[in-house]
């Protein structure tokens, strides 16, 4: 019989030192196993220090591709950011301008590279890819990880997202703005998503919690109710972004009584460095 395995990531790592005081908070209180981290980002620094002084976290590069600030200068990548470096905000006019070859997936493929370049060099385990608004998954995108896995130690990618797409958008676009957008995107998703088995990842992934406020008998009971194989739950602990709810996964990812369901027999606490590495449940 095919065991239930549960993989909790926190997003957004060294976005704010907020996230990142929050993340290894959840990860000290034995909640958190995984971290997507975004190596460009303002406390970047900070957060790969603290993650190099938990091995035991599995560390994975959360490429931003929309709605961040990018690692190249913009001489080195003049079609996919504005003067002050920054990317795209809306992901779905992101994921239509990737759609093109030539420059901008050249571009792209140079900013990717030196993101993964940055996260090697400060001496992090690679534990998986994902994305800033999934966008890892876009085809585009989904095709220059495949080149470069032959290049660099990618073999964990987060897949499927639809789901946490969905989430995702619930809080911060009007209901037929929403509609249209998460029709599209999730269709782009998919698409990315075939294309991506070559890595392996998780069985499902999911938001930590459905609803908001997060609360911690929710989660522990999501927990308990995990289906068969693996599910990731995603969470933003001290995120200060709206679509989140970081004050309530700050406080989950603490909680005694998450731990105590992760504890219980019959689901299996596990990393995303677990499943690069095979020895996941």
């Amino acid at each position: 019989m095919k065991k239930r395995a549960v993989i909790i990531t926190a997003d957004d790592l060294g976005l704010w030192p907020e996230v990142n005081e929050a993340v290894m908070a959840g990860y000290d209180s034995g909640v958190i196993s995984s971290a997507g981290l975004r190596v460009s980002a303002a406390a970047s620094h900070a957060a790969m220090v603290s993650a190099s002084m938990r091995p035991g976290l599995g560390v994975g590069l959360q490429l931003v591709l929309c709605d961040g600030q990018s690692t190249l200068p913009r001489k080195h990548i003049p079609n996919l950011v504005d003067n002050a470096g920054y990317f795209i905000q809306r992901p779905l006019e992101a994921a239509w301008q990737y759609r093109r070859r030539g420059p901008h997936r050249d571009e792209l493929a140079a900013e990717i590279r030196a993101q993964i370049e940055k996260f090697l060099a400060a001496g992090l385990y690679l534990s998986h890819v994902s994305g800033a608004h999934q966008m890892h998954l876009h085809p585009t995108v989904i095709g220059i990880l495949c080149d470069l896995a032959s290049d660099y130690p990618i073999s964990a990618i987060r897949k499927p997202c639809r789901e946490l797409w969905r989430a995702s958008r619930r809080y911060v676009a009007p209901g037929w703005q929403r509609s249209v957008e998460t029709l599209l995107m999730t269709r782009v998703i998919k698409k990315g998503a075939l294309r991506a088995r070559m890595f392996v990842g998780p069985d499902r992934v999911e938001p930590l919690s459905a609803e908001r406020p997060t609360t911690e008998h929710e989660v522990a009971r999501r927990i308990r109710e995990a289906r068969t194989g693996i599910t990731e739950l995603v969470c933003h602990p001290g995120s200060l972004a709206a679509r989140y709810d970081g004050v309530g996964d700050a406080a989950v990812v603490t909680s005694q009584t998450v731990r105590g369901a992760l504890a219980e027999t019959g689901v299996e606490f596990i990393s995303y460095r677990d499943l690069a590495e095979g020895t996941e449940a």
